[in-house]
């Protein structure tokens, strides 16, 4: 019995020994707690990244000292626990009005990758503003007396889609437009200004409204449906106002019952006019076109 506990011992200690060989760290991997694998991380991002911060929050932003974090992940495909040690760092800098913003960024990619993933994270930050602005102002009072709408009722903001379709020659010129498009190379955000952002980036807002009908008869729906429309398209007509007749907007709509789906309909604003077609491959042609074509 001794023979095999040490017989035991030494294979553990020997697996224990080889995945630290290989740069893991305590976790579970093979479904016991023997390591886990570490992820590197860039190790300068401010440094490497500096005239891309001083493009897009100017010269004046502060830059506060970066604090060591960790984040897990278990890969239940392979059975291992990656680990991240990684950098984050705030940055602040004065908006438009005067007040006081932060950005706040990290290191978790790859070395070489520096600036492609602080391009990814200034998206998503300019997203989240622009979103969250307008839910704020137009969004959330629009919505709240809407009868029936459900909570996966949601408003974002996104660069336009990309996509090509050979059997749409100009799509593939579109497409090659857009993937090259880096809006680092146009933003400066202690200037930005919310009632222009369609104007001066290639973003589109998309609502997606969740509506539940409240009755079973025929007519009564009838009257949820359009009284549902009439408060999307003031809301529509209150952004395209705001933003000086440069809106662009799609908004989705499903009417559901018990059954699930029952009907819909969309809407699309293309320079806060309401584009005939409505949503889709026309509308992406023409959207791409009042942008890219000036």
């Amino acid at each position: 019995m001794r023979g095999r506990k040490q017989a035991a011992f030494w294979f553990f200690f020997i697996i224990s020994v080889f995945l630290q060989g290989c740069g893991c760290t305590p976790g579970r991997v093979f479904g016991h707690a023997l390591g886990g694998k570490e992820r590197s991380c860039s190790a300068d991002m401010p440094n490497l990244c500096r005239q891309m911060l001083k493009d897009c929050f100017g010269e004046a932003y502060v830059l506060a000292e970066g604090k060591e974090k960790e984040s897990r992940f278990w890969d239940e495909k392979n059975g291992v626990e990656w680990i991240t040690h990684y950098t984050e760092w705030v940055l602040t800098y004065k908006d438009a009005e005067g007040q006081e913003c932060r950005f706040v960024f990290d290191n978790r990619c790859g070395e070489g990758q520096e600036e492609e993933y602080l391009e990814k994270t200034v998206e998503q930050y300019f997203s989240g503003l622009a979103e969250e602005y307008y839910k704020q102002n137009f969004w959330n009072e629009a919505t709240a007396c809407m009868a029936g709408l459900e909570e996966d009722s949601i408003l974002y903001i996104k660069r336009y889609r990309l996509f090509s379709y050979p059997d749409v020659p100009e799509t593939a010129a579109m497409f090659k437009e857009r993937l090259n498009y880096s809006l680092t190379g146009d933003i400066y955000f202690p200037q930005l200004r919310y009632d222009s952002i369609f104007l001066d980036f290639p973003y589109i807002m998309d609502m997606y409204l969740s509506v539940m009908y409240e009755e079973e008869d025929s007519g009564r729906r009838l009257e949820q449906r359009q009284e549902t429309e009439r408060k999307v398209r003031e809301m529509m007509d209150e952004m395209a106002r705001y933003t000086g007749g440069t809106l662009n907007a799609c908004a989705y709509v499903t009417m559901t019952d018990g059954n699930g789906y029952a009907d819909g309909f969309s809407l699309a604003v293309l320079n806060g006019e309401y584009f005939s077609g409505g949503p889709g491959t026309e509308y992406e042609i023409a959207l791409h076109e009042n942008y890219f074509g000036r």
